[in-house]
């Protein structure tokens, strides 16, 4: 089987259909069902991914990425131990800091700076973390306060993997000494609607993010894996014109730095499969998270990765 490991990001639209989306990704050798959290605006993770659960066996599941700045961390913890006692061993808890500023003032709180996000981030994943290990926390910082927190009647098993996702510098030294999965994102400030982002797509940009990851390993002694989101899959015998038009539409992008983006795979699904070969030899990245609307592309590609 390839080291590389690739998963999905999707939404559920009714039962059937996504319990067939579970089955075929367990199928196809997919890493795992990934869902998003937009409180307000999408589908709530934990009643999905338990359905999920429930006709899948070895297919991890997880969410990509929780919205930490309106959720509180034994809420979480609570949830993603459920879903564990479901699925023993396979949860991933996607973590970030939050940046569509609906989310915040829909539930009556100020929308806050990206150093205040992350700060609370900070906090956040090291109250989850222990909770999640059984530990009894208490915790007075700055932005969330727990008094002797603890998992009572749900299994605390320390299985729940912890991923960190973004961009930041500051995010990525703390997914970097605190995650078991740093998420890059490949995006950059979020733009007005409150959704999209500029994309930070270049060779240079990219190697900074990974030295600030490396460097921060090295000086915490960790050792987290890292996983590109994955935000454009096209299958084509011209890679060369589709990217020259991407970079045409994304300012201060070329093509040449479109084509060794680990957050784009253009080409054919032959062209793939040496991109994510490439990247997990040059880069040290072997992990990818997809959309469900490249899922018939990605299969082919993984048939060729592990032939």
């Amino acid at each position: 089987m390839s080291e590389i490991r690739i998963s999905v990001q999707a939404e559920p639209r009714d039962l059937n259909s996504w319990l067939a989306l579970a089955r075929r990704l367990e199928a196809s050798g997919f890493e795992a069902l990934l869902m998003g959290d937009h409180p307000g605006s999408g589908a709530s993770p934990w009643p999905a991914l338990g359905a999920a659960a429930a006709v899948t066996s070895t297919l991890r599941l997880g969410t990509c990425v929780l919205q930490t700045g309106v959720r509180e961390p034994l809420q979480v913890a609570t949830d993603a131990a459920t879903l564990d006692a479901l699925a023993p061993g396979r949860v991933i808890l996607g973590l970030g800091a939050g940046h569509t500023f609906r989310e915040w003032e829909v539930s009556g709180r100020r929308w806050p700076s990206p150093a205040d996000r992350i700060g609370r981030l900070a906090e956040f994943v090291p109250a989850v973390a222990q909770l999640l290990d059984g530990e009894h926390v208490t915790a007075t910082g700055r932005f969330l306060e727990l008094d002797d927190a603890v998992l009572e009647d749900v299994p605390a098993t320390g299985r729940v993997r912890i991923a960190v996702g973004g961009a930041h510098p500051e995010l990525l030294r703390l997914a970097a000494r605190t995650a078991d999965v740093v998420g890059l994102s490949g995006l950059g400030r979020t733009l007005p609607d409150g959704h999209r982002h500029e994309v930070r797509w270049s060779k240079e940009k990219l190697r900074a993010q990974l030295a600030i990851v490396q460097d921060e390993s090295a000086r915490t002694g960790t050792a987290p894996e890292v996983e590109a989101l994955v935000q454009v899959v096209t299958e084509t015998d011209d890679r060369r014109a589709v990217l020259t038009e991407l970079a045409e539409r994304l300012p201060g992008s070329t093509a040449d730095d479109l084509a060794q983006a680990p957050f784009l795979l253009v080409g054919t699904r032959e062209d793939m499969a040496a991109q994510l070969k490439r990247q997990a030899r040059e880069l040290g990245i072997a992990r990818y998270v997809v959309r469900e609307s490249a899922l018939v592309t990605m299969e082919k590609v993984i048939a060729l990765l592990d032939s």
